[in-house]
């Protein structure tokens, strides 16, 4: 069994910085749809602050997912490394294209995920297990 992990810390006003400087531009480049839909999602009268929060904790963990997958972005899209949410409302990862391939070389394990975030800032750490096949 082969055990890879992956940890990254994302300043939140950074975040906030792109989305103002490049808008709905960025989120298309960063977040899928169903990671723009999540992290929108009416919370009160802090529904931008938490969903700026939620968008940094999301990119800390597409970081940290290529970190563990031992690539980096090379050939990796930000949208190809998605975040969506369990029923119970876990985060869990969900790989597409480049990075999907390069996860089943590896030998297609489990993920696990961890995100959290306070004031200035999101940290993940992601973990993935695998068996080398061959």
């Amino acid at each position: 069994m082969n055990i890879r992990i992956g940890t990254d810390i994302v300043y939140i006003p950074r975040i906030k910085s792109a989305l103002e400087r490049f808008g709905d531009r960025f989120l298309e480049r960063v977040y899928t749809s169903t990671e723009q839909q999540d992290c929108w999602q009416p919370f009160a009268d802090r529904a931008i602050a938490s969903g700026i929060a939620k968008l940094a904790g999301r990119w800390a963990a597409k970081e940290a997912i290529v970190k563990a997958l031992g690539t980096g972005w090379r050939d990796i899209r930000y949208v190809d490394v998605e975040i969506q949410r369990t029923a119970n409302g876990a985060p869990q990862v969900c790989l597409h294209r480049r990075a999907a391939v390069i996860a089943a070389q590896q030998g297609n394990g489990q993920w696990q995920l961890s995100l959290s975030h306070d004031t200035d800032y999101a940290i993940a750490t992601a973990i993935f297990f695998s068996h080398p096949s061959g």
